[in-house]
C-alpha cells in the first residue's frame, strides 16, 4: 500500500523511499525505466522538494536507480520484478497469469468502474455479486489483490488521481478485515497471533493468512499492522497463543522480526513438538512475508521457525505445528 503516514516517528523520505524500492521490486518500474521526478513525487504526496530528493538519493544509495544528468532518475539494471510463485505469495502483487486474467474481466471489471467512479453503493453491490458465484478465498485472495494492483498500476501511469487510488485500496482493505472478522472461529482450539513486524503496514498478506486460518478452525488473534514492540511481550502473556508469527515485508521490518524473537526467549522453539492445549507450553514463534520471499539469506537470522515462500505453505505448516 503507498500510504504515507506524516505521524510516525520513522522520517517521511524514509517511508517514501520504501515504497518506490517496492514498487520497482513488485514490477511496476522495469530495468532503465524512469522514476518519477521530484516534482511529480512532491504533487502526488504533498511533500517538499529536499524530501523526495531525500528519498530518491536512498534509493541511489542502494543500488535500486541512477541518474542520468539532465533526465531524471531510473531503475538499475539489476532491479528485476521477482518470478512468479504461487498465486498466493506473500507478496500478494504476484498472481498467477489465470488469477490475473480472470480478475481482469467478469467481476475485476464490474468492480473496478464504482471504485474509480467513488460508488461506495456500486462496490458493495459488486463485491456481494462476485461472492455469489466465486468462492471467498477466490474474490479475497484473487480478485481483490489484482484490483488493488490495477488501481496503483493506473495511479502510477498518471491515469487515475491519488484520492480514487487510495478510496478504492482503503475499501478492498476493508472488506478483507470484515471478512477476517465474519470468519467464524471456535469457542476452544489452537490459538494463533498474527501481526505485521513494528514498522511495517503491508498487512494484506497477513489478512489473506488470518481467514485462511479461521476458516480451518483455527483461533486467530489478528493485530494487524506495525506492531508496537515494547506491547509484543505483553500481550503474547495475556493471550497465551500456541503460536506466534509474524510477517515482514521489507527488508527493514525484517530485522523487527530477529528482535521479535528474541523478546520471545526460550518461547522460540527450534524443534517444537505438539504444543500443550493448555497454553502452558512456550508459544512457537514463526515468521514469514515477502521480506524473506525475496531474499531467502534473512531466513537465517531469524530465532524461530520459517513457515514459507507462500501463504498456502504457512497454512499447512500451521496445520502441522500446531494440532487440533
Amino acid at each position: 500500500m503507498m500510504h504515507l503516514d506524516k505521524q510516525h516517528p520513522r522520517p517521511i523520505y524514509l517511508q517514501l523511499k520504501e515504497v518506490l524500492r517496492n514498487q520497482i521490486e513488485q514490477g511496476i518500474y522495469l530495468s532503465h525505466q524512469q522514476l518519477p521526478s521530484e516534482r511529480d513525487l512532491c504533487q502526488h504526496y504533498n511533500l517538499s522538494r529536499m524530501t523526495a530528493r531525500r528519498a530518491l538519493q536512498e534509493l541511489i544509495a542502494e543500488g535500486f536507480a541512477y541518474t542520468r544528468a539532465g533526465k531524471g532518475t531510473f531503475v538499475s539494471g539489476k532491479s528485476k520484478p521477482a518470478g512468479h510463485r504461487l498465486k498466493h505469495s506473500w507478496d500478494w502483487q504476484q498472481l498467477s497469469d489465470t488469477a490475473r486474467a480472470s480478475a481482469k474481466t467478469g467481476h475485476g471489471q464490474e468492480l473496478t468502474y464504482p471504485l474509480e467512479s467513488l460508488d461506495c453503493v456500486g462496490s458493495e453491490k459488486a463485491i456481494r455479486e462476485a461472492m455469489a458465484t466465486q468462492s471467498l478465498e477466490v474474490v479475497a485472495c484473487e480478485l481483490f489483490p489484482e484490483t488493488i494492483r490495477n488501481f496503483e498500476r493506473r495511479w502510477v501511469k498518471g491515469e487515475i488521481s491519488l484520492l480514487v487510488h487510495n478510496y478504492a485500496i482503503t475499501t478492498l482493505h476493508s472488506c478483507l478485515v470484515a471478512m477476517v472478522n465474519a470468519a467464524a472461529m471456535p469457542d476452544r482450539g489452537p490459538k494463533i497471533l498474527l501481526g505485521c513486524a513494528p514498522g511495517d503496514q503491508h498487512d494484506i498478506g497477513l489478512l489473506l493468512l488470518a481467514l485462511m486460518l479461521r476458516r480451518r478452525g483455527f483461533r486467530v488473534i489478528y493485530l494487524g499492522s506495525n506492531m508496537a514492540s515494547e506491547a509484543f511481550h505483553q500481550v503474547v502473556g495475556s493471550a497465551s497463543p500456541q503460536l506466534v508469527c509474524i510477517t515482514a515485508a521489507t527488508e527493514e521490518s525484517a530485522l523487527e522480526v530477529v528482535g521479535l524473537g528474541k523478546i520471545c526467549g526460550e518461547g522460540v522453539l527450534t524443534n517444537p513438538g505438539v504444543v500443550s492445549k493448555s497454553g502452558s507450553c512456550p508459544p512457537v514463534f514463526s515468521f514469514g512475508g515477502s521480506a524473506f520471499s525475496r531474499n531467502p539469506a534473512l531466513v537465517s537470522t531469524v530465532p524461530g521457525l520459517y513457515l514459507g515462500d507462500t501463504i498456502e505453505e504457512a497454512v499447512s505448516k500451521v496445520q502441522e505445528l500446531v494440532r487440533k
